[in-house]
């Protein structure tokens, strides 16, 4: 059974890892903003059976095209908290 997914090449690699966190499984995006090191985050399950079905259905949902979704949206965070810490 797959565990993980890689799309892209080079500065636009992202990265889908299906794990288990701290609080349970996850679904972790691994991403690196421009000018930034790598960053992640993570869709949180409960530590259950049924949410590491769960879990396990999200991965096995997750496209490139929703992994890209996922990255955009926290490069876009990402921006606008760096902009609004400029003095």
């Amino acid at each position: 059974m797959a565990f993980a997914k890689l799309y892209g090449e080079g500065d636009n690699q992202v990265l889908v890892k299906l794990d288990e966190g701290e609080e349970g499984p996850e679904v972790r995006y691994y991403f690196q903003p421009p000018n930034l090191g790598v960053c992640s985050v993570a869709a949180v399950f409960p530590d259950t059976d049924e949410g590491w079905d769960r879990a396990q259905a999200a991965f096995d949902r997750t496209t490139e095209e929703i992994a890209r979704r996922v990255v955009e949206e926290q490069n876009s965070q990402i921006i606008s908290r760096l902009q609004a810490d400029r003095p």
